[in-house]
């Protein structure tokens, strides 16, 4: 790898890991612009996007499991021939449920008026986070299937309850009943769907995640996260290279 595709390299690492504000629009734009540039047969990066469906246990008047939207840029560092290690950072994770029934009156002891119209309504909890999983993946020799695993954890970054109304929805801030950290652990496999985007790789691949720690403060049980996301991986790599890698598949 020469100096300048290290260089690029370093700085696009970076930003994945900057601030949350600036993080997203950074490491989006920087990928775009250098990421065959910085693509070598040792490193590249890739764009991450799919959807989870996520649920947490012990929980009650759960009625669904909601779609949520992923966003972010893995790194993939090959290891040897077989194996990679790639530090991702999902900078938009959403995970959702809707309850049949949510108890306001509980929570709420200031506003009767507020509790007698919303209190026992369905409801929509909308938790955002931004997903620091680091995967270690083998990959077998003909370069179709990928298996990985690897730590996970998850910074809070939204917490919105939206509880339905005869006549509108009340949106109350739920962060403060959301712990600030998620950890647990994050296995996937994919399959590489051949060439595209000008012959560069395209891979699917379906994960599932499962939390170790609480998400929620105030409920008396455990209540970990879990869900099953389907992703799609659109690798930065010079035309060059995904030929030399095609090449190498077919021997």
């Amino acid at each position: 790898m020469s100096v300048k595709k290290l260089f690029l390299s370093v700085a696009i690492i970076c930003s994945l890991f900057g601030t949350v504000q600036k993080a997203n629009a950074q490491a989006a734009i920087i990928a775009l612009i250098f990421g065959d540039q910085v693509a070598s047969e040792k490193f590249n990066l890739s764009m991450e996007l799919g959807g989870n469906f996520s649920q947490y246990s012990d929980l009650s008047n759960v009625d669904q499991n909601k779609y949520g939207i992923n966003f972010g840029i893995a790194g993939n560092l090959m290891l040897n021939e077989n194996w990679y290690l790639s530090p991702t950072a999902y900078f938009l994770s959403g995970r959702s449920i809707s309850m049949d029934s949510y108890n306001l009156a509980a929570t709420n002891h200031t506003s009767t008026n507020l509790n007698n119209e919303f209190d026992g309504r369905s409801a929509t909890l909308d938790l955002s986070y931004i997903d620091v999983p680091v995967l270690v993946s083998y990959q077998t020799n003909n370069k179709k299937w990928r298996f990985s695993a690897g730590p996970q954890i998850s910074f809070l970054t939204g917490s919105d309850l939206t509880i339905n109304g005869d006549y509108g929805d009340l949106v109350q801030d739920y962060k403060s009943k959301v712990n600030d950290i998620d950890y647990g652990v994050l296995t996937s496999i994919g399959y590489s769907l051949g060439q595209a985007r000008k012959g560069k790789g395209v891979y699917i691949q379906l994960r599932y995640y499962q939390g170790f720690s609480d998400v929620f403060t105030e409920n008396p049980e455990t209540n970990k996260a879990s869900y099953f996301s389907l992703h799609l991986s659109l690798p930065f790599i010079t035309e060059e290279l995904a030929q030399k890698n095609l090449d190498a598949a077919k021997k």
